[in-house]
């Protein structure tokens, strides 16, 4: 809804001392009433003509009352105490008037919260319906809260807590935040661009992040819950159950699980490519028989291994599974991987290598791939072990590698 609106009879208002915070404390709540408040002391001062004071049952507004395009409007400015006086709320009438004078107010310009910026982007700008699509849905599954405020409230730890969700184990932004945090950056371009308003965005790139704790939900020395929620949800949502057992099975990030195509997948070979990883390259990888089982009992009637209903689109990033009491996240998964392989004594580099991890030291760079089928059938057994789906003698032993 505008600020503007059309103006209250305020012929019969009482007056009222409005210039210091303790005289306007003393005004008492109308409650079932609206009573407007003038103080006739500032009619010299040009600015402050006009502005009034609205108190309700539960509130105290300023309003600005003014002729506006030849009718007589009320401008709201804002709540007391915020703006404690008649002279604070007498800047931000200024402010307002001069956006309303210059056509850059919420009204004129039809952007009044962030949704509103981002339409106004959307529909001057020359991108693609899906990508134009994909802004609408991620703001309405992350950020519709944020986005259905008025922009001029916004604050900077508005965006902040808005963001400070999407981080990894280490505190470090995901890609979801990447892509959150240039979605509102959009936005709020385009109101700065037409509301001359500040771009209150700008500083999201020096925002630090505290780290998460890098620990599972549940007590690694017991049995593993990871195969028992997989499985319930594969009995509710096959194609979700196997996206987190393909996680589960190759330590690869939830992103890349999700993205797959299936002009990424050779099933006969027993490998999958992953067309980005997180430091940009490409990488291939070996997987485990398990894998393969599970990636053949897809349907497949979209290019995505594991596409949303509509088939047009892949899945959302994954949040959680949850079920007797505990929980696994995407990111636990990798943890899962990791320890399975290291309880195997995998080498290092063999474990960084199937993660889809950056190469670490020069021996690394120049390694073309070290990583094995046998590797991963290894750990996905070890896996199953963990999760006491298969005794212990199951484990495929690594020769020459201990």
């Amino acid at each position: 809804m505008s600020s503007l609106n059309v103006a209250e009879d305020v012929a019969e208002m009482p007056n009222h001392n409005l210039t210091t915070r303790p005289a306007i404390a003393k005004i008492k709540h109308a409650p079932g009433n609206t009573i407007m408040y003038s103080d006739p002391s500032v009619k010299p001062d040009p600015d402050a003509r006009g502005i009034r004071l609205a108190v309700g049952a539960t509130k105290k507004t300023w309003v600005l009352s003014k002729r506006i395009d030849g009718k007589v409007r009320s401008v709201t400015l804002g709540a007391w105490p915020d703006l404690p006086t008649v002279f604070a709320a007498r800047d931000v009438a200024k402010e307002k008037m001069e956006a309303i004078t210059a056509r850059t107010d919420d009204r004129s310009t039809g952007i009044h919260t962030l949704r509103d910026a981002m339409e106004s982007h959307i529909e001057q700008s020359d991108a693609s319906e899906q990508t134009k699509t994909y802004y609408r849905e991620q703001i309405d599954r992350h950020l519709a809260k944020l986005f259905d405020r008025p922009i001029d409230e916004l604050t900077l730890p508005d965006l902040e807590r808005a963001l400070a969700p999407f981080v990894d184990a280490n505190g470090k932004p995901t890609s979801t935040q990447q892509h959150l945090r240039q979605i509102i950056g959009t936005a709020f371009k385009r109101a700065s661009v037409v509301r001359r308003i500040p771009n209150v965005a700008d500083a999201l790139k020096k925002v630090k992040y505290r780290a998460r704790n890098n620990k599972v939900k549940f007590d690694v020395d017991e049995a593993w819950p990871a195969l028992d929620l997989i499985e319930a949800k594969k009995a509710h949502n096959l194609i979700i159950g196997i996206a987190w057992e393909v996680m589960l099975f190759t330590g690869l990030r939830a992103k890349n699980v999700t993205e797959l195509r299936w002009e990424d997948i050779d099933l006969d070979s027993a490998r999958l490519r992953v067309a980005e990883l997180k430091n940009g390259t490409e990488g291939a990888f070996p997987i485990a028989d398990r894998v393969v089982e599970a990636l053949r009992a897809l349907p497949r009637h979209s290019q995505w291994v594991f596409p949303q209903h509509d088939t047009a689109k892949h899945i959302y990033h994954p949040q959680q599974l949850k079920g007797g009491g505990v929980r696994m996240t995407p990111h636990d998964t990798r943890r899962l991987f990791t320890t399975a392989a290291r309880r195997l004594r995998l080498p290092s580099y063999i474990i960084d290598q199937l993660r889809g991890d950056v190469e670490k030291g020069v021996q690394d760079i120049y390694d073309q791939g070290s990583m094995s089928h046998a590797d991963a059938n290894a750990i996905a057994k070890q896996i199953e072990v963990e999760c006491g789906s298969v005794p212990s003698s199951n484990v495929v032993q690594i020769g020459g590698r201990r």
